[in-house]
């Protein structure tokens, strides 16, 4: 399409937005509408506050503390009832006619996971393997609590808290992210948290060699030197190169948009001298976002995460892969930057990788297999109490019993996230539990396959969350409320952006700014 047909559709889709302003009878140029004025800035900020969570909950901890993620849990609700009374969104939680099967799908196994949480910690439940130990707390303290399946009932409680909470962020998103011009917002706040978590690790590594999360020690057992591998403001760097891999994605994902519209932009102009397109491409945020993607490749080689770098170069060769489908002819500027990309990321590697790599070359020792025995003691552990487990959060307690004679270490996690919640929630919460997160991100990966305008939103709303799913299948990032929260968050995204449909009013004129 020339420039000139595409000033021809501008100009016609103005006039169609201008029409639609007189029938919606919005007040004319020149004066101002003060309730409705009132009304956009409150909208803004509920947006904004939503934003803030997003960009905050990274950096006390990884939100992995009760005085981090409670006030966050409160915030959101207080967002939520905002929400519902029509702020951030006229629509607010309103259903479009094609999501509703999808969505009732995911509150039926929102409502029987809960069921299971709450039957946990219920007397009414029938006695399962947590009844012995209830037995032996009797005869030897001469009292004990009513028989419940939980070991833990505030550690269940708190579980189901914590996943109250990714479901608020989640239907927050799908509510506030509706259009594709707030949507990239969502990743703005993204990589600002990213950045300020990445300035941390730096700071960190320089003046205490990474072993300190503020006063919080990090090191455990024996340690040669005085560094340890850069985590941020995680205490574990695995999880913190879970982090930088998503923050990689979304900064490509940004990297790809920003190439399209300012393609277009150039085609709108083409008639303009050379020196005025060289300053419109050097004015794009394209270079901006290209150096915060090898900020964060290299903040994740540093983290030395062998899982989480497996996880990251999967979900970003999906993501390339949705972005160049069906403009594999047209797609010569894709194709030159994955290339230029690859040379770039090779760089990085031999600079930045060397803990990376030494961590791969002791692959082979005995020690590196622990993580299987833990599987195979949680596997043991959770056959115990197969149907309804040992109660949400109690993994510690459970593996205490059952913990193998090879590792004297105590260990808190499972290492798997998938493994974990079988050995606390059994066969009735672990299915649920996994279609909880599996179908919004199957509908985010069937929108990105589907659309082709504003696909930039949907390949991050796949690789985003991906990387964390992908990595937690091995480890327990999505178990760290941070990153949950973010998936989450760009989980509801990605649904939203599937479902939405613009309006016949502005359908011109968003295709001619894409």
């Amino acid at each position: 399409m020339s420039g000139q047909e595409q000033r021809h559709r501008r100009r016609r889709s103005r006039r169609r937005r201008r029409t639609w302003d007189a029938e919606e009878g919005r007040p004319e140029v020149g004066r101002v509408d003060w309730p409705r004025f009132m009304l956009m800035i409150a909208n803004g900020l509920v947006l904004l506050a939503f934003l803030l969570l997003i960009v905050l909950a990274p950096l006390p901890l990884g939100a992995n503390r009760e005085w981090a993620w409670a006030p966050i849990l409160v915030g959101l609700g207080g967002l939520s009832l905002l929400v519902a009374l029509g702020l951030g969104n006229p629509r607010g939680f309103s259903v479009e006619p094609e999501e509703r099967w999808p969505l009732l799908m995911l509150l039926l196994c929102f409502l029987a996971f809960t069921f299971v949480g709450l039957l946990q910690v219920s007397n009414y439940a029938p006695p399962v393997g947590s009844a012995e130990f209830y037995a032996r707390a009797r005869a030897l303290l001469g009292q004990a609590h009513d028989v419940v399946p939980t070991l833990s009932v505030d550690q269940t409680r708190n579980a189901l808290l914590r996943g109250l909470a990714c479901v608020l962020i989640f239907v927050l998103a799908r509510a506030l992210f509706r259009e594709p011009g707030r949507a990239r917002w969502l990743l703005y706040a993204f990589l600002l948290s990213a950045v300020m978590v990445m300035a941390y690790a730096l700071a960190a590594q320089i003046s205490t060699g990474g072993c300190y999360v503020g006063t919080l020690l990090k090191k455990q057992g024996d340690y040669t030197n005085d560094r340890c591998l850069m985590s941020g403001t995680f205490a574990n760097s695995n999880s913190f190169g879970c982090f930088a891999g998503m923050a990689l994605a979304a900064a490509v994902a940004l990297v790809l948009q920003e190439r399209r519209r300012r393609r277009a932009l150039e085609a709108e102009d083409d008639d303009s001298n050379p020196a005025d397109q060289f300053l419109r491409k050097m004015a794009g945020g394209t270079p901006i976002y290209l150096a915060l993607a090898l900020l964060f490749l290299g903040a994740q080689l540093f983290s030395s995460s062998r899982a989480a770098f497996a996880a990251t170069v999967t979900m970003m060769a999906v993501l390339l892969f949705l972005s160049m489908r069906g403009r594999w002819r047209s797609g010569a500027h894709i194709r030159r930057t994955m290339i230029a990309g690859g040379a770039i990321g090779l760089v990085v590697l031999l600079i930045a990788g060397g803990a990376m790599l030494r961590k791969v070359s002791l692959l082979s020792e005995v020690g590196n297999f622990n993580r299987t025995i833990i599987w195979q003691s949680s596997i043991r552990a959770a056959q115990g109490s197969p149907w309804l487990g040992w109660g949400l959060g109690t993994y510690t307690n459970i593996y205490a019993a059952y913990q193998p004679a090879e590792i004297r270490q105590a260990n808190d996690k499972a290492h798997s996230t998938p493994i974990e919640l079988f050995v606390e929630a059994g066969w009735l919460g672990l299915v649920p539990g996994v279609l909880l997160v599996v179908v919004p991100w199957g509908i985010c990966l069937l929108g990105a396959w589907r659309r082709r305008r504003h696909r930039y939103l949907m390949v991050a709303a796949v690789a985003v969350p991906g990387i964390a799913i992908v990595h937690s299948c091995v480890d327990f990032s999505l178990q760290i409320p941070a990153i949950a929260y973010v998936s989450a968050a760009f989980l509801g995204m990605g649904w939203a952006q599937t479902f939405y449909r613009t309006p016949p009013a502005t359908a011109v004129f968003t295709e001619a700014e894409e």
